[in-house]
């Protein structure tokens, strides 16, 4: 929305043309612009921000956070030279497997691969209902906090305390359908070890070595994944948090240039993002100042 479309708005609703729900929509949606052009100004600029006291909060987990993304990753990595590793002495010991074995060793290397897969499965079970756990144990601590203050006399919580009691219903059953795909899915993997170990008896006396070196690798595998899967969602949950901090660093800078030195210094160095910025502000204003003639 510019000036001239403005104008010709205006002209329009002089004769009964308002569209009202089309400038609400046109505002959420530069709303949603305006909140991602934050976050780039926030995640390019926070390095700058160490001297705007304002923001030291921000600035400061950032910092921590960073720190605590790059332990993660070189831990990934670490887990990924394990499982490549692993994945190496896996070939190498059936590269050297008789001709007899073959057809047994591919068979079972078959059921490994589902058996990862659905290793794999259960941890990112296991990671949402971790969450899901999380989630209930604070909107359950919301409920005791607005109940004791409804008792000392509060204010009227009641409507939030029942959407919150209606979460935690939601969320219990949440977790007793990941209980219950846990379960399942680790049915399946002991049906596919039971069937793993099976194939494995019939493996000649002379491939045991061999055999048992490969159940060491897939051990391996087996954990060097589940590890990767983990720490994977540790990482995405912090960077879901810096995302955060970085929307509130572009949203300060933006607002405060020309009264702050160093955001107005970092709007300098931004000047076409920051445009960009100002274009929805205004068009957002002006969305809603039409809204609101509709509702005169």
């Amino acid at each position: 929305m510019n000036s001239s479309r403005y104008i010709l708005a205006r002209i329009a609703a002089a004769f009964g043309i308002h569209r009202k729900n089309r400038r609400l929509s046109e505002a959420a949606d530069e709303m949603h612009l305006l909140r991602q052009a934050e976050e780039i100004l926030g995640e390019d600029t926070w390095e700058q921000t160490e001297g705007i006291e304002a923001l030291n909060s921000e600035y400061w987990n950032l910092r921590k956070l960073q720190m605590s993304v790059g332990k993660l990753e070189k831990a990934i990595e670490e887990a990924d030279a394990i499982l490549q590793q692993s994945h190496d002495e896996r070939n190498s010991i059936l590269n050297h497997s008789n001709e007899v074995c073959q057809v047994i060793e591919t068979e079972r290397d078959e059921l490994v691969r589902e058996l990862e897969q659905l290793n794999a499965k259960r941890d990112k079970i296991v990671s949402r209902a971790q969450l899901v756990k999380r989630n209930f144990e604070a909107s359950r601590t919301k409920v005791m906090v607005l109940t004791g203050e409804e008792d000392e006399g509060g204010s009227d919580h009641q409507e939030v305390i029942r959407e919150e009691r209606a979460k935690l219903s939601e969320y219990k059953a949440s977790f007793d359908k990941l209980k219950k795909g846990r379960e399942e899915v680790g049915v399946q993997i002991s049906e596919l070890e039971a069937k793993i170990s099976e194939l494995e008896t019939q493996i000649e006396t002379d491939r045991k070595r061999h055999r048992e070196e490969a159940s060491g690798a897939y051990q391996n595998i087996g954990k060097a994944n589940r590890d990767k899967s983990k720490l994977t969602a540790e990482v995405g949950l912090l960077e879901a948090e810096m995302t955060q901090h970085f929307s509130e660093i572009g949203r300060y800078i933006s607002n405060h240039a020309g009264t702050d030195p160093i955001c107005t210094k970092i709007c300098k160095e931004h000047a076409h993002l920051i445009a960009q910025m100002q274009t929805l502000h205004t068009s957002i204003a002006l969305n809603h100042k039409l809204a609101a003639i509709a509702d005169a």
